[in-house]
């Protein structure tokens, strides 16, 4: 009869993880490298002149992030003419979350600027 050793791990006094080590043991190997398709999809055209247009920023809420878009918008005033700066996050608060953007609120923002300036920061 082959002795059956029960090897406990106690976590948080309360909590156990349990394994049982008897003979043989197999394993599986796992790849920890994730098998993902990336779809192509065509870049956004750029914008010959900033000029009188609406440029959004967008902040993901992490700390400093929106130091450097003030810093950008800014510097963007003093070098163009008639530039007009939205900063989503005062906008529509629920654009700044670092959990990504529903099509919704991804909408929002290329509806009401030329384009799109984000940060994230730490």
């Amino acid at each position: 009869m082959e002795k059956l050793f029960i090897h406990c791990l106690v976590l948080f006094v309360s909590s156990s993880i349990c394994f049982a080590q008897a003979g043989r043991q197999e394993w599986i190997l796992m790849s920890p490298v994730a098998d993902v398709q990336v779809e192509q999809f065509k870049i956004a055209n750029r914008v010959p002149d900033l000029n009188g247009k609406t440029i959004g920023l967008f902040w993901n809420g992490k700390p400093n992030g929106d130091l450097f878009l003030n810093e950008v918008a800014d510097q963007l005033k003093t070098r163009l003419s008639g530039l007009k700066i939205v900063k989503m996050w005062e906008v529509k608060p629920e654009t700044r979350t670092i959990y990504g953007n529903s099509i919704e609120n991804l909408k929002f923002m290329a509806q009401n600027a030329d384009l799109i300036i984000g940060s994230s920061a730490d």
